[in-house]
């Protein structure tokens, strides 16, 4: 067996483990928009390593290797290639700034293609015009063929690594760091696979290997997201808050605060439950805010229902009640003009010495509180 053979099979190989993803991804009830980014961006490796294969065929000659043949599965590669890295960025993008409208993500979308036309005219124009330019006596592709190639996809993968470091470490996008750190991952490594292949071992599938394997870490990640956010606030629920009491921590005394909507049924009566969700979405707004207030410290999770919890590392419960209050007033002023209905809170705290066995209590008693602040 040849190594080109070799290099095709490897490949058909990774695009048979990404045909899977794929299916999973398809059978999921309601896929979140990134997950339909994902899937984008796994179908545009599935079809570079399925061109990538043909390459690898031609240069082979088990495919006929001529002038049109070599010249059409490089420029294949090169046109997929830039879709490709395009597909990253859009997903790094979108997918981490949930801010983000329908408009505004067709703009980005538009601006960004651009280059991969120009390019597809250009270059599909000069290997009509010119082939001999592009090829040597072999018939095979001159080194500055790999430069253009790899022009695009390096402008795409090094302008949302530097947007995703700049912007990962911030408080309000705390929660999709790790994306930013995946993506962050993907590019030297991709970049670092690519190059190896192309100057130093071009029958390797490098590339291959480390795209699918950072595109299955990719998707485990954001099946773990899907199992432990609620998907309404992209809080945490209750399977994160499980695991979180099972964490170590230190001996400072923790106080769990339960937040709870007042008249929250109203609303969803009166207005209907996309006001209900609205005001679910304001509150849990809100309370990110008050955790950026406090400390990266505190854990936040959607409860059950119109209830949130909240567990702060403090002495004082009495601050973090005020700075929790404050944060709904001030988010509920900045929306006061659009909204139908009045939005109000009720609070109740409990200390909670750390230990998961006595953590029910600790909630019964916020949960106590909470009932009397709302009788009151």
């Amino acid at each position: 067996m040849s190594d080109f053979v070799f290099y095709a099979q490897a490949s058909l190989g990774c695009v048979c483990i990404l045909l899977l993803l794929l299916y999973s991804i398809k059978k999921l009830p309601t896929p979140e928009l990134k997950f339909n980014l994902y899937y984008n961006l796994v179908l545009w490796h599935i079809l570079y390593f399925t061109s990538d294969s043909i390459w690898a065929l031609v240069s082979d000659g088990i495919i006929p290797k001529t002038t049109f043949s070599v010249l059409a599965v490089n420029y294949s590669n090169a046109i997929i290639d830039a879709f490709l890295f395009y597909s990253c960025f859009i997903f790094a993008e979108i997918s981490t700034r949930p801010e983000m409208t329908r408009a505004q993500i067709r703009r980005l979308r538009m601006k960004l293609k651009i280059p991969i036309y120009v390019e597809a005219v250009l270059l599909l124009a000069s290997f009509v015009v010119a082939p001999k330019f592009w090829l040597d006596e072999n018939l095979e592709p001159k080194t500055y063929f790999y430069l253009v190639q790899m022009f695009l996809p390096f402008i795409y993968i090094m302008t949302v690594t530097i947007r995703g470091v700049a912007r990962g470490f911030r408080p309000e996008n705390r929660k999709n760091l790790k994306i930013y750190l995946i993506v962050a991952s993907y590019t030297p490594g991709s970049i670092i696979a690519a190059s190896a292949q192309v100057f130093f071992a071009l029958t390797t599938p490098i590339f291959c290997f480390w795209c699918t394997m950072i595109l299955l870490f990719i998707y485990l990640t954001l099946q773990n997201q899907l199992i432990s956010t609620d998907p309404l606030t992209e809080l945490n629920n209750r399977n994160q808050l499980q695991r979180y009491l099972q964490m170590p921590r230190d001996t400072k005394d923790h106080y769990v605060i339960m937040v709870d909507v007042d008249q929250f049924k109203q609303i969803n009566d009166i207005y209907g439950h996309v006001e209900g969700d609205r005001a679910l979405e304001l509150v849990s707004k809100a309370l990110k805010n008050a955790c950026d207030s406090l400390g990266k410290t505190v854990f936040l999770c959607r409860y059950g229902g119109d209830e949130f919890l909240m567990i702060v590392p403090t002495e004082m419960p009495g601050i973090a009640i005020r700075v929790v209050k404050d944060c709904v007033k001030e988010e509920v002023s900045n929306r006061y003009s659009s909204l139908n209905f009045a939005l109000k809170v009720s609070l109740g705290y409990a200390l909670w010495d750390g230990r998961t066995s006595n953590f029910k209590a600790s909630v019964a008693e916020a949960d106590r509180m909470m009932s009397e602040d709302k009788r009151s």
